[in-house]
């Protein structure tokens, strides 16, 4: 295994790791969300339901006092008639009072002497110490579990004479602070909502009519249908108490996730917590994220295994294509070493083959015969000249004109010393299916040059051998001399020597074309050969 395939394969496992958890936790964030939703709504219902259960206590209370500013004498009987309907539909009442007012202990409430009674420290009821005023509870509704509060003095306890006394000074509907109701074996937080009663016919204060309230009730049958989503706080903001405790985290130290918002309620401010219960503010942990998460890190894991398994594969097949690649490396070595020895020994063979027609020159005394076995020597050493040029070339696939002609000349220079040559040939690789007929082209034009153009060989005689790149595919040779030139008759194409023949059945072997201009001053050949480049 490679560092690169190491980083790859952790890169993978480190990235689908990443997107699998971040689902995850899209999919758990949005639950969160839906949640967090959810409770901001319940929140938003809850204040609205306070609000409106607010708002038909103060219609109540304030009914109440229309009712009793209108009537001199109200009975038990006529008070309950008149206070069902509100008891039935308001469900957080606790209970409906009428208090009138006593100005002294020996006066008269309802026509009936009235034993006015409070509440000792011991929580007992006893007869009330007299005072300047009292506002002892002739009529209540119920009656029947609340009947022991008849003649309770609700302005011989502190929170409730603070109460009425702002009510009777503002006349408007007061709410008290949170008080421990006295109706109550527990001790349980509740408050009043009371509305002083004016005589008719002057301003003075008749009484007072009061709604009685649990706090934990008020909320629980408002807010019912919120209850099971939030934990509810109440806080009176000037007495900095909870009259209401809903759930076991509403009286634990504020979070962050709690909503505090305000209330008027009357004359007082309520500070409203909302704590939403755990399962909506903690993490949600949905099953399907965990099921996702799981198919996540599973398919990662895979894909690394799938990842693996080809990365093997490919390295064994790698491994097979280096080893073929080896092999037929090798093979094609041994093949062109082969067919470099073939040439070698082509070559060879062709200098023994001059050799023989050597040793027959030596033998002959016919100048016909032994030129023709010089020229058919000449002939023998350009294919040679070609098949050693080959088995040089490191594929041998192809001959490096420039060396060639070099080489040709040399050969030349060596027969005749009676000239001197100039090549200017650019770097040209010919292939072996135009190397040979090329060759022998190049050396009948050359050794015909070097035998016919220079009778005087005191003269500087120079051979020009020009190659350039034609468009396309195509070359130019051009063989130049600073001869005699040909004869004025003289016609390429009528042209019946050997060497002649040769060039022109060579020439049309490799589709070349062959044109020459001769004068007084040398004559020139130029052949124009299309050549395939070597790759």
């Amino acid at each position: 295994m490679t560092r690169f395939q190491l980083f790859k394969y952790l890169s993978v496992l480190l990235i689908g790791a990443l997107i699998s958890f971040f689902i995850f936790y899209t999919i758990n964030a949005r639950y969160l969300s839906e949640n967090r939703t959810t409770v901001e709504n319940m929140v938003a219902k809850s204040l609205l339901k306070i609000n409106d259960e607010l708002n038909k206590i103060s219609l109540v209370i304030e009914s109440m006092g229309f009712f009793f500013e209108n009537h001199e004498e109200v009975s038990q009987e006529l008070f309950e008639r008149f206070t069902d309907p509100y008891l039935k539909q308001l469900k957080s009442i606790e209970g409906l009072r009428w208090a009138p007012r006593v100005d002294e202990y020996s006066q008269k409430a309802s026509g009936d002497d009235l034993a006015i009674t409070q509440i000792d420290s011991s929580g007992h009821f006893v007869p009330a110490k007299i005072t300047k005023i009292h506002y002892p509870i002739s009529l209540s509704n119920p009656l029947g579990p609340f009947k022991a509060l008849i003649g309770f003095d609700s302005y011989s306890e502190q929170t409730r004479k603070e109460a009425i006394d702002r009510a009777t000074k503002t006349r408007k509907i007061v709410f008290s602070a949170p008080i421990k109701l006295v109706s109550e074996d527990e001790e349980v937080f509740g408050f009043l909502a009371i509305k002083a009663v004016s005589e008719p016919k002057s301003d003075s204060i008749k009484g007072i009519v009061a709604g009685i309230y649990r706090m934990d009730r008020f909320i629980n049958k408002t807010l019912k249908q919120e209850l099971p989503f939030l934990n509810i706080g109440i806080i009176d903001s000037a007495a900095n108490t909870y009259p209401l405790i809903s759930g076991p985290e509403a009286n634990s130290q504020k979070k962050e996730t709690d909503i505090v918002k305000k209330i008027k309620a009357a004359n007082r401010t309520w500070l409203v917590r909302f704590t939403p219960n755990s399962e909506y503010t903690d993490f949600p942990h949905v099953i399907e994220s965990y099921i996702v998460l799981f198919l996540g890190l599973l398919t990662t894991v895979l894909l690394v295994y799938v990842i693996k398994k080809n990365d093997e594969y490919n390295d064994r097949l790698e491994a097979r294509v280096l080893l073929r690649t080896k092999e037929l490396e090798a093979s094609n070595k041994m093949k062109e070493n082969l067919l470099r020895e073939i040439h070698h020994r082509v070559k060879n063979n062709l200098q023994i083959t001059s050799s023989l027609m050597n040793m027959q020159k030596r033998k002959l005394v016919s100048k016909e015969a032994i030129t023709a076995l010089s020229d058919s020597q000449a002939r023998i050493s350009a294919i040679a000249l070609t098949h050693q040029k080959i088995y040089q070339d490191k594929d041998s696939k192809a001959v490096n004109l420039n060396d060639y002609l070099i080489d040709l000349m040399e050969h030349q220079k060596k027969i005749s010393a009676s000239f001197t040559y100039k090549i200017n040939c650019p770097y040209i690789s010919i292939d072996l299916d135009r190397a040979v007929p090329l060759a022998l082209i190049i050396s009948e034009l050359v050794t015909n040059a070097v035998k016919h153009a220079y009778p005087d060989t005191t003269k500087y005689n120079e051979l020009l051998i020009d190659v350039s790149r034609l468009s396309g595919e195509n070359v130019l040779l051009s063989i130049r001399d600073n001869g005699k030139g040909l004869p004025e008759d003289f016609d390429l194409d009528q042209a019946e020597g050997i060497g002649f023949e040769i060039i022109k059945a060579l020439c049309r072997q490799i589709s070349a074309k062959l044109t020459y201009e001769s004068n007084d001053y040398g004559t020139q050949f130029d052949l124009v050969f299309r050549n395939k480049p070597q790759t």
